[in-house]
């Protein structure tokens, strides 16, 4: 790996940027020693006592019963950086209002919110209309930032367009045990019965080929005594086809039903469907359905039908997000490992990243600096706490009873949580949970503050593909009482990908206008057509003799053309993370 060589070449880059901006008198904030430059404002409103006037947008996130005014975070902020905020409420459809805001060149000063990358390219590297935040990623300016981004230096990658500059900054909340690594990507969540298995007298399988041959076991000997209504396997979400992907050796994403997706194998990024291994995919789909392996429904089987024949009993594998669908008997099953396959003997499956895009300002702002410096609070361990709990009780920020505290069994609550079984820390306190700043610490900081011991556990994960051994806290050890199916399907996720899991995840890419355009016309035709003639290779209307001519087709009509663009864009990231 050398991901961490990225936030060593950024430093480099914000020294040379910083040298230049001295002199320079480009549009950049800090770059521009002109008239009425946003530094001048700053410090005119210092020198004259004035407070400024920051508008934030926001939204509230679903758990919250709290008014945006009245949350004690922003009035938190606000005497601790002498600031007023306007906050604006986004509503129940957040993108609609930011939309207009950009349409009307009318951006608040702080954007709490994620950005998608095709806003960041836009109004970004486009129109100039959002802050680059590269000036002030300093040590001096933000040292918290750089702090996080020298622990998470992949998040780093992900924030930074193609222009080499930084429209939004991440979200970091790290990797969880039994939440990132049960749920981690949620792409191949395969669940079976272990009574049935028992039953037929095998082992759960380790590879593609010990897989078939357990759903031929459950179809010959129908151990649930099911008799017609009998269905192996069933594919809800499309988890069976990323499940078969996986064991091809593709990883880092979710794969798209038929494999007009993205992933990672060979240390490149690939397009499943157009690869040597799609034929070994169609004719295991192939197999399964002329075996009757899966529903000789298979394609028009909606998601409610196949969980309710799940719920039924009728089924022997199925995949889902969760085990709610088997809620009823969750204690009979369990979830399976990646797979190896003839293709492939690597059984890996990726972890959630632990962040995401975050948090943008407008670049017309009179304010960078001090947006630096709140922005940069939210990376320290007290902003994080204090946004997500709330302060301390007892200490000199709390305001009409509203810190937490931590009982005599070593748990945390706070008054609204006393009164209200149903409350959370983040009531009264937080807004949107997905915004720039660091997260993971918030537990262990809790009972830093309160003096108390952390009972935090720890589990350590070691990555399959490069080594590294990474230490995720258990956030909710309640989750391995294993008493319900809400925590049994956690407990068994978990216990079949620990042993399987790399850090290594495709982030969100930044696509030019013009790549923008020329992918969705791409999209458009091919997404249909791989669709259309997997079908065909599976129910066998289409012979797999015309796999290399099927392969053509999907040259002829542009599928290298969408492959390099991606290959492009991700460029840095491959070097980055494989060299």
């Amino acid at each position: 790996m050398k991901a961490k060589r990225a936030i060593s070449l950024f430093l480099a880059a914000s020294m040379v940027i910083g040298m230049t901006a001295c002199g320079s008198s480009g549009s950049q904030p800090s770059a521009s020693t002109s008239t009425g430059t946003p530094e001048q404002a700053e410090e005119e409103a210092a020198s004259s006592g004035e407070v400024p006037v920051l508008r934030l947008a926001t939204a509230l996130h679903t758990e919250q019963t709290v008014a945006l005014e009245d949350l004690w975070f922003f009035k938190h902020l606000e005497k601790k950086f002498n600031v007023k905020f306007e906050l604006e409420d986004l509503g129940d459809d957040p993108q609609s209002r930011i939309s207009n805001f950009f349409l009307a060149d009318d951006l608040p000063d702080l954007v709490w919110m994620p950005l998608n990358t095709t806003d960041a390219m836009t109004y970004g590297v486009g129109e100039g209309m959002l802050l680059d935040w590269t000036p002030y990623m300093n040590e001096e300016t933000m040292p918290n930032l750089m702090k996080a981004l020298e622990d998470y230096p992949d998040a780093l990658i992900a924030s930074t367009t193609p222009d080499g500059k930084v429209y939004s900054l991440p979200y970091i909340r790290g990797p969880i045990y039994a939440n990132n690594t049960g749920a981690f990507s949620g792409s191949i969540r395969m669940n079976i019965n272990k009574e049935w298995l028992d039953a037929v007298g095998l082992e759960k399988p380790t590879t593609l080929d010990e897989f078939l041959d357990v759903a031929r076991a459950f179809k010959e000997k129908d151990p649930g005594n099911v008799g017609a209504e009998l269905i192996p396997v069933i594919d809800n979400q499309n988890k069976l086809k990323d499940y078969i992907w996986n064991s091809l050796g593709f990883y880092g994403a979710g794969l798209g039903s038929y494999g007009f997706g993205l992933a990672i194998k060979n240390d490149e990024i690939q397009v499943p469907a157009y690869s040597s291994e799609a034929k070994e995919f169609l004719e295991t789909l192939h197999t399964m359905y002329t075996e009757g392996l899966v529903s000789q429904d298979y394609f028009t089987l909606d998601s409610d039908t196949m969980r309710a024949k799940i719920a039924a009993g009728y089924v022997g594998i199925f995949g889902d997000s969760t085990l709610q669908p088997a809620e009823n008997n969750w204690e009979a099953w369990d979830a399976l490992s990646p797979l190896a396959s003839d293709v492939n003997d690597t059984r890996v499956a990726h972890v959630n990243a632990g962040y995401s895009i975050g948090s943008y300002a407008s670049a017309k702002t009179k304010y960078p600096e001090l947006i630096a410096a709140i922005t940069d609070y939210m990376y320290s361990d007290e902003g994080g706490c204090y946004y997500m709990s709330g302060p301390l009780k007892g200490s000199e920020d709390e305001v009409d009873g509203n810190g937490f505290w931590i009982t005599e069994d070593g748990k945390v609550t706070n008054s609204r949580m006393e009164a209200d079984p149903v409350a959370t820390l983040t009531n009264g306190n937080t807004a949107w949970y997905y915004i720039a700043g660091r997260f993971d610490h918030v537990e262990s900081y809790r009972y830093e503050l309160a003096g108390a011991e952390d009972p935090t556990m720890y589990e350590t994960v070691t990555d399959v593909l490069t080594g590294k051994e990474v230490e995720l806290p258990v956030t909710d050890p309640s989750i391995f009482d294993d008493d319900n199916w809400d925590h049994h399907w956690r407990v068994t996720q978990t216990n079949a990908m620990k042993d399987y899991l790399t850090f290594i995840v495709l982030p969100s890419v930044y696509l030019t206008t013009e790549q923008k355009e020329t992918i969705d016309d791409l999209t458009t035709v091919l997404d249909n057509y791989i669709t259309q003639e997997s079908a065909k290779f599976i129910d066998g209307s289409r012979s797999l003799d015309e796999f290399d001519t099927y392969q053509e087709e999907l040259k002829s009509m542009g599928i290298e053309e969408y492959r390099q663009i991606y290959r492009d864009a991700y460029a840095d990231f491959i070097e980055a993370t494989f060299g």
